[in-house]
């Protein structure tokens, strides 16, 4: 018996009810769609700015990466090609003698010590 009084009330003020409540959710439904298209704009703004900084890395890493086969292909060609820094000498660097400044004896130049 209870169930139907409630429904019945419901049921009379449901016409009035029903038009607020659709204008309402109409309301909430416009206001996200709105608030999601902002976050679009806002998202592909900054995607955009991201992937125009990663483009322009890559072109550089790529430049560099074709300067280095370039370098090493010379590097190859060469006949006297060694793995040593310095190639007309394959010494290590520790048995050379060390020059010091010597500011009283020579006048600032480099000198055997």
């Amino acid at each position: 018996m209870e169930h139907r009084r409630c429904h019945f009330r419901l049921s009379t003020i449901g016409d009035v009810t029903r038009g607020v409540i659709d204008q309402l959710v109409e309301g909430i439904y416009r206001a996200l769609e709105t608030t999601e298209e902002r976050l679009d704009r806002r998202c592909d703004d900054i995607c955009f700015q991201m992937y125009l900084r990663i483009s322009a890395l890559t072109s550089k890493i790529e430049a560099i990466q074709g300067e280095l086969v370039e370098i090493q292909s010379y590097i190859a060609r060469r006949p006297d090609a060694s793995a040593s820094i310095d190639r007309r000498n394959n010494k290590s660097t520790d048995t050379h003698t060390h020059t010091s400044v010597d500011d009283a004896t020579n006048r600032g130049r480099l000198v055997q010590r």
